[in-house]
């Protein structure tokens, strides 16, 4: 079930959304769009995928959720082929609105689902190895785009169609059988959600829901200065030409998969509520080696240590969640939300300064420093907020 996890995120996140950006290339390359062209069909994504965790957050029927899961599992590769035989641009831009609100959905509701029955001294780490189908996806769509593609947008399509076609299966498998449990028995399957629920007092579980989310959000925003922006600064301090732009891109996709891996795979006795604002200290520290550094190497590792912050914290996020809210149904409506506001974030922070990025890039990334210190006091707080000692 947690394989399956894996490999919805790795559809939902890997391919619909971190491998557009190399297919893109290729769509520019041969006409089919312009620069601008791409970045509003990255835009139309990203408003779709909230529009879909938003709904998806609203959805309080087991039975339509599965639907909504099944239906957003069917769409994804469907969007995936409709985009590699039309080049008009308004068909994409159809096409792109589906592949996002599935994908908003889908990543959204898997979790819960593929966790379900899962004891929460293993919740960490079934959220980790769900979450990491992101990266892992992102570089298998890569991998077979450099293999097979070969420049071609509409063969890159093809491939991302059937990667995704072959990874849908173990999927289809498991909301099949979430749909005939909940046919047999008339009850929702869920995991085990609080650990502790004594850990914090009643007055304070809400105050942390909010710091908790909060955190989230800035973890979108905060991701965005390195993550959108590294090609660009790579390149205007190491030329053009530098294959360190392509680089930098790839060590993010591992860095995110090996995040969610290593958080995953962290001691139980090591409490969520400790480690948050210890994986903060991570991302505030890459993204201050990224500003200040004229390294290459350096600027590479920032990058790689970005990805790890960005992974660490939504698998450790998920299990925080689990800790304190009172039911399995609570904690998919928040995970929800949080997964809208994060991309919120991203948005956010992307559009506000797009035009500060044109012209004075470095007090753009001041700025990223400047979100990512809140992102840990708030982490922080959440961490004071738990009033009889951790949660484990």
């Amino acid at each position: 079930m947690v394989i399956a996890g894996s490999c919805a995120t790795a559809i939902g996140l890997g391919i619909s959304r971190f491998d557009f950006g190399a297919v893109g290339r290729f769509m520019i390359d041969e006409a089919w769009i312009s620069t601008t062209g791409m970045g509003d069909l990255a835009g139309l994504n990203l408003g779709a995928y909230l529009l879909g965790s938003l709904h998806h957050s609203q959805i309080r029927n087991r039975k339509v959720v599965l639907r909504m899961m099944m239906l957003a599992l069917l769409l994804l590769p469907l969007s995936f082929w409709l985009e590699a035989f039309e080049s008009i641009f308004l068909w994409q831009a159809v096409a792109r609105i589906c592949a996002g609100f599935a994908a908003g959905h889908l990543i959204s509701g898997i979790p819960a689902i593929a966790l379900a029955g899962l004891h929460s001294r293993h919740r960490r780490r079934g959220s980790g190895l769900v979450l990491a189908g992101g990266g892992i996806g992102a570089l298998l769509g890569a991998f077979a785009i450099g293999l097979f593609a070969h420049h071609s947008a509409m063969i890159a399509w093809v491939v991302l169609a059937l990667l995704s076609m072959a990874l849908a299966l173990p999927v289809l498998w498991l909301l099949s059988k979430s749909i005939q449990s909940q046919s047999a028995s008339g009850q929702s399957q869920s995991a085990e959600s609080s650990t502790d629920l004594s850990a914090i007092k009643p007055g304070n579980r809400w105050r942390v829901v909010v710091l908790v989310v909060g955190g989230g959000l800035l973890v979108g925003a905060g991701q965005v200065p390195i993550s959108l922006y590294a090609p660009i600064v790579v390149a205007q301090k190491f030329g053009e030409a530098s294959s360190l732009s392509s680089d930098s891109l790839a060590l993010l996709g591992l860095g995110s998969t090996v995040g969610a891996l290593t958080a995953a795979f962290l001691p139980r006795r090591w409490p969520t509520s400790l480690m948050l604002p210890l994986v903060s200290c991570i991302g505030l520290l890459a993204s201050l080696l990224f500003f200040f550094s004229n390294e290459a190497s350096i600027i590479l590792l920032a990058t790689f240590l970005i990805g790890v912050w960005m992974w660490m914290t939504a698998t450790l996020t998920y299990d925080r969640l689990g800790e304190f809210l009172p039911s399995a149904e609570a904690h998919r409506r928040v995970w929800a939300v949080m997964v809208s506001l994060a991309g919120c974030g991203y948005a956010c922070f992307s559009f506000s300064f797009a035009h500060l990025a044109s012209t004075n890039l470095n007090l753009v990334l001041l700025i990223g420093i400047g979100v990512l210190v809140v992102q840990l006091s708030m982490e922080l707080l959440q961490r004071l907020a738990s009033s009889k000692g951790p949660s484990y």
